[in-house]
């Protein structure tokens, strides 16, 4: 298989074919064989985070956040606090990438970077917060599209109701749908990216020129959308609201940490991976600020754009700005498409995931998910358990949208936990591990851990806040119940099965 893959990757130009020797050097000296074709250059890399992120789409998904809690101000002024502080997550990540490019990323690194005698313990922690958070955030993405198709419906025929198996149908629908795209067109993806970009630029411009010029309720002004609290009844005080608007920007960002689980399928993956994180958040902010402004300038009535019969604020949004449902349905389409790029990067990334660190032992059936697929250019049994799980967890809806959405919300936690381990350890640790690496950054770096950290240590409890008070059954966030049960189950399993079983990634270059 490996001889294969060489042959596929083997590029013309010889200096380019001794970065590929060097690069298949590299991974060796990291413990691994090279076992996926290395297509990935610094451009697909980059164009695969801003997928990944898909802010249009993300904003889209998440305005109940801030327009329920401060309105326009806060949805500004909360995204770009919330670029400033993920450019410092992706430099803090990207160092550590860049001193060991491996697809098993947060969990790899934090068994480098721990000491010796929890090692073992931090990796497999690690390992299964990722796997739990790009398998449960991938669902989220394409359970969220399934929702706004359904709510495109509601736009054209206000009297349909959606119900729990329709979405629930649509969802399993799209899964199943990306992933025959992702098993038929694997060499394409980067097509498929190069497409998605196009898609998203569009978005952002054609709601930059047709939002203003239509203003069918008017326009904002300045005083309005950059410095005007609107308490909407969420029940906290002014300042909490603020803190809970950083989660539209969080949900936004948060798959910033899974490109690093294309490191064995890059081109110079030490520094492509890292620079393609850094640049994907500079731009994504861009984007997001460009998105948001037209809207907050053109924003209708906000309580009857919270209480929209579609179920999402965006739908509600545009056809109240442009007065038109044709012209709502139009810009809303193109939401609806990079929805499902998206969905369909995140599967790809998830699916590295979990393939990586079932090869270090981490989950069950070593010998069946640690494979790769030569024929599909991936690791398959990976991308269809994941494909499987989600379908699975997607029927939760049938019981209780409540706890459908816990299992959303644990999706950031588990990504925003599993990124904050490695960094915290490696700043613990005074950085020492990775002074040589190529992407390192000095006092700026260390500058980026403390911000890092700071967010991390913020974030992962207000994500298990409730939006709104007084909490009742109906609002209050299981997240935070979630996320415990599985750390414990986690840790339990450990004790009875991973102590004496999992013996984390091969460290043998580290001469412990």
């Amino acid at each position: 298989m490996s001889n294969e893959i060489k042959e596929v990757t083997r590029p013309n130009d010889s200096d380019e074919l001794v970065g590929f020797r060097e690069d298949h050097r590299t991974l060796e000296e990291l413990g691994y064989a090279q076992e996926l074709p290395r297509t990935k250059s610094f451009l697909t890399l980059w164009a695969m985070t801003i997928v990944l992120s898909s802010v249009p789409y993300g904003l889209s998904t998440t305005f109940f956040y801030t327009l329920g809690d401060g309105g326009a101000m806060v949805a500004i002024w909360d995204w770009i606090i919330m670029s400033s502080i993920y450019v410092c997550v992706a430099v803090s990540l990207g160092e550590i990438a860049s001193q060991y490019p491996v697809s098993g990323g947060v969990y790899y690194w934090s068994y480098m970077l721990s000491p010796r005698k929890l090692k073992p313990l931090v990796s497999w922690i690690v390992g299964w917060l990722s796997v739990v958070g790009n398998i449960t955030v991938t669902l989220a993405v394409n359970f969220a599209t399934a929702q706004l198709i359904l709510s495109s419906v509601i736009l054209f025929n206000p009297t349909y109701e959606p119900q729990p198996f329709h979405t629930v149908l649509t969802s399993m629908a799209i899964i199943i749908l990306l992933g025959v795209i992702a098993l038929v067109g694997q060499q394409w993806m980067h097509h498929v990216d190069t497409f998605t970009i196009i898609i998203i630029v569009s978005a952002v411009l054609a709601t930059v020129i047709t939002l203003p010029v239509k203003a069918h309720m008017g326009h904002r002004s300045a005083e309005y959308v950059f410095t005007k609290f609107v308490d909407m009844g969420a029940g906290w005080p002014r300042g909490m609201q603020w803190v809970l608007g950083l989660i539209q920007g969080a949900y936004c960002f948060s798959a910033t940490g899974m490109l690093p689980a294309m490191a064995e399928e890059a081109i110079l993956p030490e520094l492509s991976i890292p620079r393609a994180m850094v640049w994907g958040v500079v731009v994504n902010g861009t984007l997001g600020l460009m998105f948001l402004l037209p809207i907050m300038f053109t924003l209708g009535d906000l309580s009857r754009i919270l209480a929209s019969p579609t179920g999402q604020p965006l739908p509600e949004i545009f056809l109240e700005a442009t007065g038109s449902t044709k012209a709502a349905f139009g810009l809303f389409f193109l939401i609806l498409v990079i929805g499902l790029s998206c969905g369909l990067a995140c599967s790809q990334a998830a699916s590295r995931c979990v393939w990586a660190f079932a090869r270090d032992g981490g989950l069950p059936g070593r010998s069946i998910l640690g494979k790769t697929s030569a024929r599909f250019e991936m690791p398959l049994n990976g991308f269809l358990l994941h494909s499987i799980i989600q379908c699975a967890l997607a029927c939760i809806y049938f019981g209780s949208t409540e706890a459908f959405n816990a299992f959303l919300g644990v999706s950031v936690i588990c990504l925003g936990s599993a990124c904050f381990v490695p960094i915290l350890v490696s700043f613990l640790e005074g950085r020492k591990k990775i002074q040589g690496a190529k992407f390192y950054k000095g006092k700026f770096g260390y500058f980026a851990n403390v911000v890092s950290i700071a967010w991390f240590t913020l974030a992962i409890p207000i994500l298990s806040f409730p939006p709104y008070l007084p909490v009742t059954e109906v609002n209050m966030n299981y997240a935070s119940v979630v996320f415990v049960a599985a750390a414990a189950l986690c840790c339990v399993w450990y004790l009875a099965f991973g102590r004496k079983h999992y013996q984390g990634p091969p460290d043998s270059h580290t001469g412990l």
